[in-house]
């Protein structure tokens, strides 16, 4: 996951692996790289949703496959701005949730406290320095882990019992049961020989930290402007900013943060994609219905239609069929495992040497494709092949597609980027590659 997180350049704290570890059990994450990007899908305020970090812009077959994936209602976290473009091509809702925008700060200004408008917290900073002159800063490492837990009580009990408070005690337990894996810095702040604040994050990109907790005494004037800017000069040089999370929404703490002065304030958006109908994965118990569409659609003999569909090697878990909002079935995408000599025995005669290096690929074949009259030229076709794109680029080098001469589906082949191998006296065989689509 790091692998994307680290080098996407996206400094929101939502990607920093050791948030997401940490919070994994409340959000029950689950998490795959597709098209080179860390894809999140996790339950958020009783709904599944779906964070992307990726250093490019969100493709329409990964959209695609996220809208399949959902079943149609597709909810995406996280967004920056300039990101929410990428939906150009969807009927779509952004909503900005500027409660979840993350603060980010130069390192160096939360170290230096330089200029007048931050004189306010120099005077905080030298206010603390004036009434603790012996107070000490201890990089944060296993054994203060109890003075953590100490401070983090005295902290949690003046807010009162909570299941948030509940959670995040789950959650920071985590984060020390796994501190050296994670790669976790953190830093404290002793008065007397205890521990009056600490702090602790993790980086999120190369160039930027993430301030993951910071806990400090309220009765100790300084306590939480000390470990701030402490704790950010002993940050390694390497990172350029610290993204101090969002303000959840509460005044004082919104005001607390911008008066440091941010120097990015990260958008967050969330996008919502409803489609009005639903893919779903094809079964055997769906042959009468692909035989009904088939000769429906292309005049077929029945019989003979119906012993293709028993002997063709019909893929059914990756068949798909669309179903509309009112349980109507709008669409079928067929796809049959049959190999070529299987479909026309003249390529043995013809073609041995391609038919040869053919078989030594993996390929499967589109059988049929077929919308509704009333949802063609609408993305139908689209999100059917899209639904089921990253397994068949899993398991097949291509796709085999024949096509019947008097059939009028060549040109829409080959917009895709089909390419013709072969032909007979009957067929167009099409072989359309993953670099096509």
């Amino acid at each position: 996951m790091q692998a994307v997180t680290l080098n996407s350049g996206r400094r929101n704290c939502n990607y920093t692996f050791a948030n997401l570890l940490g919070w994994q059990f409340w959000y029950k994450t689950e998490v795959c790289v597709l098209q080179g990007a860390m894809v999140l899908r996790y339950i958020y305020e009783g709904e599944r949703a779906y964070s992307v970090c990726t250093a490019d812009n969100l493709t329409e077959e990964l959209i695609s496959a996220l809208l399949a994936d959902s079943g149609g209602k597709l909810i995406v976290y996280a967004l920056e701005d300039s990101q929410v473009s990428a939906f150009s091509s969807f009927k779509y809702e952004v909503e900005p949730l500027p409660d979840l925008f993350d603060y980010i700060y130069r390192r160096t200004d939360l170290a230096l406290l330089k200029g007048g408008h931050l004189q306010a917290k120099r005077n905080h900073v030298n206010r603390f320095r004036a009434n603790n002159p012996d107070f000490e800063y201890r990089p944060l490492t296993p054994e203060l882990f109890d003075e953590c837990r100490r401070l983090t009580g005295i902290w949690q009990g003046e807010k009162g019992a909570s299941e948030t408070i509940d959670v995040e005690r789950q959650v920071m337990e985590t984060i020390f049961s796994n501190w050296e894996s994670l790669g976790m810095i953190g830093g404290s702040i002793f008065v007397n020989g205890s521990m009056v604040a600490f702090s602790y994050g993790a980086a999120v990109t190369n160039d930027t930290f993430d301030i993951c907790v910071e806990k400090a005494d309220r009765n100790i004037e300084g306590a939480f402007a000390i470990i701030n800017q402490q704790f950010a000069s002993h940050l390694p040089e390497q990172f350029i900013y610290v993204n101090r999370e969002d303000d959840m929404g509460l005044p004082g703490l919104r005001k607390a943060k911008l008066s440091y002065h941010p120097e990015i304030l990260l958008s967050f958006n969330v996008v919502r994609i409803s489609m009005p109908y639903t893919l779903h994965r094809m079964t055997p118990a769906d042959a009468t219905l692909t035989v009904d569409w088939i000769v429906r659609q292309y005049g077929f003999d029945r019989a003979e239609v119906e012993t293709w569909v028993r002997d063709l090697h019909f893929n059914w878990p990756l068949s798909v069929k669309a179903i509309d909002n009112d349980d109507k079935v709008i669409g079928l995408l067929n796809m049959s495992d049959y190999r070529i000599e299987e479909e026309t025995e003249q390529i043995l005669k013809d073609a041995p040497e391609l038919l040869a290096s053919l078989n030594a690929q993996r390929y499967t074949g589109v059988f049929s494709f077929i919308v509704a009259p009333e949802y063609r030229g609408t993305r139908l076709n689209y999100d059917m092949l899209m639904s089921i794109l990253p397994e068949l680029k899993s398991h097949y080098d291509f796709i085999f597609i024949p096509v019947m001469h008097r059939l009028k589906t060549h040109a829409y082949w080959q917009r895709w980027g089909a390419t013709e191998f072969y032909r007979d006296a009957e067929s167009v065989y099409y072989k359309l590659t993953w670099a096509k689509i």
